[in-house]
């Protein structure tokens, strides 16, 4: 259940991405790396720190980017439910 959650976060991260063209180039790139370190958590091959990486992206976006703040601590609450 979880990882399938952690799935919809990662395909709804991918559709803002590509829907919002306000970002710039070091805002997109993080988010970019966000997404692979959840995809690399999905194929079972991330480490300890990608939890504290998302967390500390999800602060980083509070205020300028309240949506992908959201779905960031979303995601955030997914790992610690499986565990990580």
């Amino acid at each position: 259940m979880s990882r399938e959650t952690l799935r919809q976060h990662l395909d709804q991260l991918h559709a803002e991405l590509s829907s919002t063209q306000t970002l710039d180039a070091d805002t997109r790139s993080m988010l970019e790396e966000v997404a692979r370190d959840i995809e690399q958590v999905l194929e079972g091959g991330s480490d300890d720190t990608v939890r504290g990486r998302i967390e500390g992206a999800a602060v980083r976006f509070e205020a300028e980017h309240p949506s992908f703040a959201r779905l960031l601590s979303e995601v955030t609450d997914t790992l610690a439910k499986i565990g990580l």
